[in-house]
């Protein structure tokens, strides 16, 4: 089957109440490398586990296996996990990608997270899901339905000019963030409906999932 959808599992911590509800059906699933170690514990079968192979058990690598799943290890270090299943995607001719497993306790690996996708958004549609937050990057402009009095957050990485905002409490009529300078964090809604625009940079949008999946 041609899939033009992804799903990509990283060795993060995993959002239960995420893989609980995720649509998995008509998409491609990779799993990048420790990933695949929770996949077999939430039952998830991906298509492909690929990467140094460095976290994934053993036992585990043998299960997905004898299941038919392919095993692809790529043993270069210029390209951390995440990027290596991205390129996968790329060459697939994936257009939208699901990320989970992005978030950890490790912020090392979260900031690197950000950086990887932001040196990609512009060719997918690219989301992370994490416990709470849909996070990505806009490309311009979102609008989206929303609950009003709930957090919404974005970052600029490392500038973006130009910001207009509708629906949120602490409007910016285009105005400019800085990393280190000045952020977008913790603004509120207004509105059931949310509208954000810029000109110039990169702005990574925090918006709550609710759990709609």
């Amino acid at each position: 089957m041609k899939h033009n959808k992804s799903v990509i599992f990283l060795n993060g911590s995993p959002p239960h109440n995420v893989l609980k509800r995720l649509k998995l059906k008509d998409n491609l699933l990779i799993c990048a490398d420790g990933a695949a170690n929770y996949l077999l514990e939430y039952q998830i079968k991906p298509d492909v586990i690929l990467g140094d192979l460095d976290s994934v058990k053993q036992n585990v690598l043998k299960i997905f296996k004898k299941q038919g799943v392919r095993i692809l290890k790529i043993e270069e270090q210029e390209t951390t996990d995440f990027e290596k299943a991205l390129l996968f995607a790329k060459k697939n001719l994936i257009d939208e990608i699901t990320v989970v497993g992005a978030i950890s306790d490790r912020p090392d690996h979260t900031l690197n997270n950000f950086s990887v996708m932001m040196r990609y958004y512009k060719f997918f549609d690219i989301k992370i899901l994490d416990k709470e937050f849909e996070i990505y990057y806009i490309k311009n402009r979102t609008t989206f339905s929303y609950k009003k009095g709930y957090v919404v957050s974005f970052m600029p990485m490392p500038i973006a000019s130009g910001i207009k905002t509708i629906g949120l409490k602490y409007a910016l009529n285009n105005e400019t963030l800085k990393f280190g300078i000045r952020e977008g964090t913790l603004n509120v809604s207004s509105s059931n409906h949310i509208s954000i625009s810029f000109k110039k940079g990169n702005l990574l949008l925090f918006k709550k999932h609710f759990n709609k999946i």
